[in-house]
């Protein structure tokens, strides 16, 4: 039988540099976005991220996509 996943929430969660430390070091800083449709595209997502934290100074060095949903199996 096949699992199939029913997305119900997806996050965005993303890091930026905020400057480095004494040893020179980077100092991270992350930032979630919330309530994101499940069936937006990675693309749409990715540039959409981009788009919106290219208005701040700091860069955005990770960017990461969590879906959340019931595993059931399908008869």
């Amino acid at each position: 039988m096949a699992i199939t996943m029913n997305n119900y929430q997806t996050r965005c969660q993303v890091r930026l540099q905020d400057g480095v430390d004494d040893l020179g070091n980077p100092i991270y800083v992350n930032r979630m976005l919330a309530r994101i449709k499940p069936d937006t595209s990675n693309q749409d997502l990715y540039d959409i991220v981009h788009s919106v934290f290219s208005l701040q100074s700091l860069p955005v060095k990770v960017i990461k996509r969590i879906d959340e949903g019931q595993l059931s199996e399908e008869e």
